[in-house]
């Protein structure tokens, strides 16, 4: 039995767990779901981290899962993933915000026909130039549904945000919450695993407490207004090199974001 000291990521991992403990006791995912989920990305991991790819006997003495498991789980890696329509309608709104053709004369985003007309670019069109793999119809749907767009009376549609924030609890917000997550851990995991001498991702945070209510709001007041800038910049700089880089087999990928995590002081009781 090992007397040496123990792990700190064993300690750590349940609290990082523990969020996504509540978001599946809130949605109803049971034991059976979470270790199934756990299984695949045990799986996952022991077969990226090796070179070669590992055989079967190999995965299962890296996760502890018995080898049927592991033939199992292999097996299923070949099914296709689900279309999300969360990124498809999050990219158009960020042409749709951005680029230069889709500008009135106040550089807002203009009212859209469904299709081009007497030279003035259309939704249709709009979702083509973004290169994403579903119909403009789907994605139309999708922004109306979360209430992101309106069609006005003279059958055109008017962008109502210039951000993709899905309704609470919908599928969208669902893919939104995964790839966000998925992203800032892969990020976070890099910079824990990475050698002493390798490059690390960028991955700060502030932290302050024994503050009142009134510098809490205070705060994620400044900091919304500041974050929401900065990825606007970013966004507009990014679908500008996106359209540069476009007429090549590119397939390098970005992501930065930002997250705001208030904690109010709770009510003293007279």
């Amino acid at each position: 039995m090992s007397t040496g000291p123990k792990d700190p990521f064993e300690a750590a991992l349940a609290d990082l767990l523990i969020p996504l403990a509540q978001a599946m006791v809130a949605r109803g995912v049971t034991i059976g779901t979470a270790t199934e989920a756990l299984k695949k990305a045990l799986v996952a991991a022991a077969v990226d981290a090796s070179d070669p790819p590992p055989n079967d006997s190999r995965v299962s003495a890296l996760t502890g899962l018995h080898r049927k498991d592991v033939k199992r789980l292999r097996a299923e890696e070949a099914q296709v993933p689900e279309k999300r329509s969360c990124s498809a309608a999050a990219l158009v709104i960020s042409y749709w915000a951005t680029a230069p053709e889709y500008q009135d004369k106040s550089n807002q985003p203009r009212d859209l026909p469904r299709k081009s007309n007497a030279g003035q670019p259309g939704f249709d069109e709009l979702v083509k130039q973004t290169r994403i793999d579903m119909a403009p119809g789907t994605v139309l749907q999708t922004l109306l549904d979360q209430k992101l767009v309106v069609k006005q009376e003279n059958g055109t549609y008017r962008l109502l945000t210039q951000a993709f924030v899905p309704t609470a609890g919908s599928a969208e917000q669902v893919a939104a919450y995964r790839a966000t997550l998925s992203a800032h851990l892969a990020a976070a995991t890099h910079n824990l695993l990475a050698d002493d001498n390798a490059p690390r991702h960028f991955d700060r945070a502030v932290r302050y407490s024994h503050l009142t209510a009134e510098s809490v709001e205070e705060l994620r007041d400044i900091s919304a207004e500041k974050a929401q800038v900065l990825l606007q910049d970013i966004n507009a700089k990014a679908r500008q090199l996106q359209d540069r880089d476009q007429d090549g087999n590119q397939n390098g990928r970005f992501v930065v974001g930002a997250y705001i995590l208030p904690k109010l002081p709770p009510n003293k009781k007279g």
